[in-house]
């Protein structure tokens, strides 16, 4: 079988054609005539070495062969189609593609967009919280906010946030804890633990109390909504539960000591920015957080 790909409008008049049961109407529909239609049928069962279709009174029904095609062909043009959507608003002038945690975007970015928006009402952002990038291409990403700092020829970092762990519970739990010492705190309600950091904080092994934990899970967004449930104590970035605390719907425990965290710096290239945007939403950004 010929290794290369079929053309894509041969795909494509294979794919209306068994939808629509009939090579006419799949013309009809392409704007080609039916013969042209013919040819490319003939053309991808060349490539396939094998028909799929067989003639069924006046229009097409598809072979076996043909059915299992159909499905895969199908797939591949609404990937195609997707895949444009997906990248449409890169030709956008006003989009700026932000790189940075999920747990930054969440607690800290996020509840902060509305002001930019207001600022800049045609701006669109795009937040990339998968993985923390190492680099800018310009293509795929126009800022990284990131616990390193990027500085080469291409890169150039600034700092943007210091940034500690503190502990926070409900308000309800607050309250219950108001006016307790710190041994008097820790053993009055329960400890929500990162699996990676099982110590849950670095002053907390030499106080040798006899501590209890209600949950221990790797996803920090996991241990603020416990917290904020009014299921225990969780220690977590103060950038990661900024919107929250603003909103009331946690408490910080001044009891408790805080411990530093990495800093965040913003990144950006040294090249001139694939938009305006990028500018208005770095300058944004700093001054945001000198906020």
């Amino acid at each position: 079988m010929d290794k290369r790909l079929p053309p894509l409008q041969s795909l494509l008049a294979f794919e209306a054609s068994a939808r629509l049961g009939s090579f006419s109407r799949a013309a009809a529909e392409l704007a080609l005539t039916q013969s042209a239609i013919s040819h490319q049928i003939q053309n991808l069962e060349g490539w396939v070495g094998q028909a799929l279709f067989s003639r069924h009174g006046r229009g097409v029904k598809l072979t076996s062969a043909g059915e299992l095609f159909a499905g895969t062909v199908a797939d591949a043009l609404q990937t195609l189609r997707e895949g444009r959507a997906r990248i449409e608003p890169y030709r956008n002038p006003d989009s700026v593609l932000l790189a940075c945690g999920a747990d930054f975007a969440a607690g800290w970015l996020t509840p902060r967009l509305v002001a930019l928006r207001a600022q800049h009402p045609a701006l669109e952002v795009w937040l990339i919280t998968q993985d923390e990038l190492s680099e800018i291409d310009r293509i795929d990403v126009d800022l990284i906010v990131s616990t390193r700092q990027l500085h080469n020829e291409q890169m150039q970092s600034v700092p943007l946030l210091a940034d500690h762990a503190l502990a926070v519970c409900g308000p309800a739990t607050a309250r219950r804890l108001a006016g307790l010492a710190l041994a008097e705190v820790l053993l009055a309600a329960p400890l929500l633990i990162d699996e990676h950091n099982p110590e849950w904080a670095p002053w907390l092994a030499a106080l040798a109390l006899p501590t209890t934990r209600a949950l221990t899970v790797d996803d920090a967004r996991l241990r603020l909504a416990a917290a904020q449930d009014e299921l225990g104590i969780a220690m977590l970035s103060r950038l990661s539960v900024d919107g929250a605390l603003r909103r009331g719907s946690l408490c910080a425990l001044a009891q408790l000591p805080t411990v530093a965290l990495a800093p965040l710096w913003l990144t950006q290239s040294k090249l001139a920015p694939r938009t305006p945007a990028v500018r208005l939403a770095y300058d944004w950004l700093r001054a945001a957080a000198a906020d």
